[in-house]
């Protein structure tokens, strides 16, 4: 008999063709669409494994969806998405195995339960659903975190994405014990999965758990596995939100703008101590090297890390702003949330928003008054070093508020002379 709480489920278009193009071919769903389900928590993806015939059955599906076929492939299995509109559904192919082992494979149990998308019968022989539950996080099997070390930073982010939950004693202790087996893990898939953490509004308990696990602030100084203390991560990351809410109290307009990833990432590495002559910034870099963060992320992250404080004079707050660019609303929350002043940083924010709203645009990104061609007419120069210095110079005037006009622009020039 089917499940009620799973009824729905095989009512879904994409599960009901999911059906059809199996044919006799045994296909059940799995993992987070049953968990989600079950929960009562919204989902958009959905995962489901057959008995063979698996390239077949994604070539068929796609079709008749429709959605976009992509060949993820797998190191014991094949592996396929289909990518329609508004859904995502990952299809794997465990020829070869048995329902169980596929199972018995998955990280925690409340992942580790099936639904027959034909006769509705659910498979859970690990106990998922008495997890679920129960609100626990518990290891498959002994060789969830060794079979594959990057389980060790999903702990985390299920206890964010699933309300309530935390890991049994035992599962703890695995995950710990395979931490410093992350650097064997692909940089791209450890990237990813910590993108995920940090973009949570409560990645203070996500990075809570991972100074409990030792991988905080180990992985950051190349060292996973090796216990430290967070410094005032934590309390960091815990501060963000009330700073975000300040700022928008002042200009929603601005706080909306807030990269708040970037501004919890710029914590992690803020705290960290010094090894070796090494600071924040060399251990930014590492971990940019190492690929555990974009480029992108990383010159965000070192734009926060380069400010201390918000100027208090206006000639402070223009450069300020100009040095900041796009993210100097995310740098005024980031100074907000790790100074012991708040009463400081409030004074000092206030002046600095109504700036950036009188004059946002022309201090971010100064309109060109004037063209290298007109600098060498002026000055009677050929093309050159000092053509360059000049229109520097004349930006600069532009920030400090001293020019505004093309007018002005000359004026200043021809005063240099």
């Amino acid at each position: 008999m089917t499940a009620p709480t799973f009824r729905i489920l095989l009512q879904h278009r994409a599960v009901r063709a999911l059906a059809a193009a199996c044919g006799e071919t045994e296909c059940h769903l799995v993992g987070g669409c049953l968990r989600d389900r079950a929960l009562g928590l919204p989902s958009h993806d959905v995962d489901a494994v057959v008995a063979g015939r698996g390239r077949e059955i994604a070539e068929r599906l796609a079709a008749a969806l429709p959605a976009r076929l992509v060949l993820l492939g797998g190191k014991d299995f094949a592996a396929y998405r289909l990518v329609g509109q508004d859904l995502t559904l990952d299809l794997w192919d465990r020829a070869g195995t048995t329902l169980l082992a596929d199972l018995a494979r998955r990280d925690f149990t409340v992942n580790s339960f099936a639904l027959g998308v034909r006769d509705g019968l659910l498979a859970d022989p690990f106990g998922g659903l008495a997890d679920l539950g129960r609100r626990i996080l518990r290891a498959t099997t002994p060789a969830s975190f060794t079979g594959d070390p990057l389980r060790v930073l999903r702990l985390p982010r299920l206890s964010l994405r699933l309300p309530g939950f935390a890991a049994d004693p035992p599962t703890f202790l695995l995950a710990r014990g395979s931490s410093p087996r992350l650097v064997d893990v692909a940089a791209e898939r450890v990237r990813d999965e910590l993108a995920i953490l940090f973009e949570h509004p409560e990645a203070h308990r996500g990075l809570g758990l991972l100074v409990a696990l030792d991988l905080y602030p180990g992985l950051w100084l190349g060292a996973p596995g090796e216990p430290g203390r967070p410094g005032g991560a934590v309390t960091e990351l815990e501060a963000i939100p009330e700073r975000c809410r300040e700022l928008r109290e002042l200009d929603p307009e601005a706080a909306s703008h807030v990269e708040a990833r970037a501004a919890r990432l710029a914590a992690t590495f803020a705290h960290l101590p010094v090894r070796a002559g090494r600071g924040s910034r060399d251990f930014l870099e590492l971990f940019r090297d190492a690929g555990y963060l974009t480029r992108q992320a990383a010159a965000e992250v070192a734009l926060l890390l380069a400010e201390e404080e918000i100027p208090e004079d206006e000639l402070g707050r223009r450069r300020f702003l100009h040095r900041t660019g796009r993210l100097w609303a995310t740098v005024a929350v980031s100074l907000g949330a790790r100074t012991a002043d708040a009463a400081r940083w409030r004074a000092a924010v206030r002046p600095l928003v109504d700036l950036a709203r009188r004059e946002g645009a022309l201090l971010l990104d100064p309109p060109r008054l004037i063209t290298g061609e007109e600098v060498q007419r002026i000055l009677g120069i050929a093309p050159g070093p000092e053509v360059g210095r000049a229109l520097a110079a004349v930006r600069q005037a532009q920030v400090d508020g001293q020019v505004r006009t093309r007018e002005e622009a000359v004026a200043m020039l021809n005063l240099g002379e």
